[in-house]
């Protein structure tokens, strides 16, 4: 008896072993937002974060030099959806403010949780280099955050957090800002950055955290390239259809071999010229690979 039911036990822990490795249903509050605001608290309490006011000093909108980055060769090989997810989830940051305001709440006491607000970014370095959105970074040293100002972090799917050293570049114009932090050592994956732009009709894939919903993934195509003005200069635009939401700004769009093509920028409600309650459509408008690949190699 003893030999005839080895196998079977074998067989079964197999079975049990491969079912463990399937994806699982995350808590977002546990494993994300809690963790989010912990952590932080933990930096500020060290005091190894840089203070909104602090790292106002050198925020600007543009006159920042090259960008040190090394970044990878584009990758030719065409991945399945389940394989881009697996990919660039790894590659995937959560970028926000964090702090504690400061002020009275309802009940006369001093507020002492962790307010943040988190957004997205993506690694184009192993050595810490984190591309996110202007309008990101911006909300962190305006004085209109009140709420948030002992620190800007980074954290990485596993839940290890950073605080942001440095901005080293920020371009109003192209919503893009490009951010320093120090892993100590390790290694981070970072995504390859497209050499060249994506055409109208080709499949795109995003992670992101819109709404609190952490590394959700959408995918779609590119449905429109166009110049537009922005803080009084042209920049180009690519549209695209695959979903985001608040939350995800600053998230790398990927192209179907795992490439950076873009870069998750606004949205903008269509709504019917003799209606204006009536949403014809939503524009999704994202900062092509070609403006971040110049700011990264010429500064602005």
């Amino acid at each position: 008896m003893r030999y005839f039911l080895n196998p079977i036990f074998i067989i079964l822990f197999i079975f049990v072993a491969a079912t463990s490795q399937g994806q699982q249903f995350k808590n977002n509050i546990i494993q994300y937002k809690s963790k989010l605001a912990a952590k932080s608290a933990k930096l500020i309490d060290s005091g190894d974060a840089i203070s909104a006011d602090s790292m106002d000093v050198n925020f600007k909108d543009k006159g920042y030099g090259p960008v040190p980055a090394k970044l990878q060769a584009m990758k030719k090989k065409k991945l399945s959806p389940g394989q881009i997810y697996d990919r660039i989830s790894e590659s995937t940051v959560i970028v926000s403010s964090a702090g504690r305001c400061g002020e009275l709440n309802e009940r006369g006491n001093l507020c002492k949780r962790i307010h943040t607000y988190p957004a997205s970014g993506y690694i184009i370095d192993s050595k810490g280099i984190i591309v996110t959105n202007y309008h990101v970074a911006n909300g962190y040293v305006t004085k209109k955050n009140t709420t948030s100002r002992d620190a800007l972090v980074v954290m990485l799917k596993d839940g290890t957090i950073f605080p942001v050293q440095e901005v080293l570049l920020a371009d109003k114009s192209n919503d893009l800002a490009i951010l320093k932090i120090d892993p100590t050592g390790v290694e981070l994956p970072a995504l390859p950055v497209a050499t060249k732009d994506a055409e109208i009709g080709d499949p795109v894939y995003i992670v992101s955290h819109p709404k609190g919903y952490f590394y959700a993934f959408s995918s779609g195509m590119v449905s429109d390239k166009f110049s537009e003005i922005n803080a009084q200069r042209y920049r180009n635009v690519m549209a695209i259809s695959a979903d985001f939401a608040a939350g995800s700004s600053g998230a790398a769009i990927i192209d179907q071999y795992g490439n950076v093509i873009g870069t998750v920028s606004y949205t903008k409600t269509l709504q019917h010229s003799d209606d204006e309650t009536k949403t014809q459509m939503i524009l999704k408008a994202t900062i092509p690979s070609s403006a971040l690949l110049k700011l990264i190699k010429e500064g602005n």
